[in-house]
């Protein structure tokens, strides 16, 4: 199969949206969005006309999916002291200290709301001080303490709502994603996204029931909202949430 593939954009409500167009052989226009992003795979002949017809009647569809997928990442973390990280839906600020351990570690102040980033050598005292040594030292000790958490708590919400439901994926995987917040797969393994460990337990518990009821409804049906809502009849504030915090 020769696919030819272009970029596009269409405006609606003053936004403009870019989609990757798929012209191949194919009998009918099909748009799909994965990992927010809009392809639309079309007829090779298809004239231009009719594809802006559909894609213009289908907008408000579009842009409704594609706001359930978070935002890219705008500001950049700097990994110093005094910077704010996301945990559960709160705001910790990093503490970087130096001690005379034997190892570097991190610790998690909760009645302070600090991450504590403990590390054997102080940069600071140190005449080969490299700021940015430094800086790639806290960075991969968050991201690693990210991770781990991620796994121990977006399973806990996992293993909860799988007792709760009944609803029993083939087997559930925690993962990077660049947009989505989860998937359900065909084969009926689900994958959540790491960053949820940034969200509110409500959010996370969400987005994982989200996901356990797509082993009974594989769409966004009337049916499978019904579904979700006999479990969380709230869920739309766990939705507004992962779509207007920027973590």
């Amino acid at each position: 199969m020769n696919n030819k593939f272009t970029i596009k954009t269409f405006i609606f409500e003053n936004k403009e949206i870019r989609y990757k167009l798929n012209r191949g052989k194919r009998k009918r226009i099909y748009l799909h969005i994965e990992n927010g992003e809009l392809e639309v795979r079309v007829p090779s002949k298809i004239p231009e006309k009719e594809i802006e017809r559909v894609v213009n009647e289908k907008a408000r569809w579009i842009y409704n999916n594609l706001k359930k997928y978070p935002k890219k990442e705008e500001k950049n973390t700097e990994f110093i002291d005094g910077d704010i990280f996301k945990i559960l839906g709160k705001n910790y600020r990093l503490s970087i200290k130096y001690d005379s351990k034997s190892s570097d570690f991190i610790e998690r102040n909760d009645r302070l709301n600090k991450i504590e980033v403990h590390l054997k050598e102080n940069y600071n005292n140190n005449k080969s001080f490299d700021r940015e040594k430094e800086k790639n030292k806290v960075k991969n000790l968050i991201s690693k303490y990210y991770s781990n958490l991620a796994d121990e708590e977006i399973s806990f919400s996992m293993e909860k709502l799988i007792n709760i439901t009944g609803f029993v994926p083939e087997s559930f995987k925690i993962r990077n994603f660049k947009r989505a917040w989860g998937n359900c797969s065909s084969k009926r393994i689900i994958s959540l996204n790491k960053e949820l460990i940034k969200y509110s337990r409500n959010a996370i518990d969400y987005v994982c029931l989200h996901e356990l009821c797509h082993l009974k409804q594989m769409n966004h049906s009337k049916k499978f909202w019904e579904l979700v809502y006999s479990y969380m009849p709230n869920y739309k504030s766990a939705e507004n949430e992962l779509k207007e915090k920027n973590v």
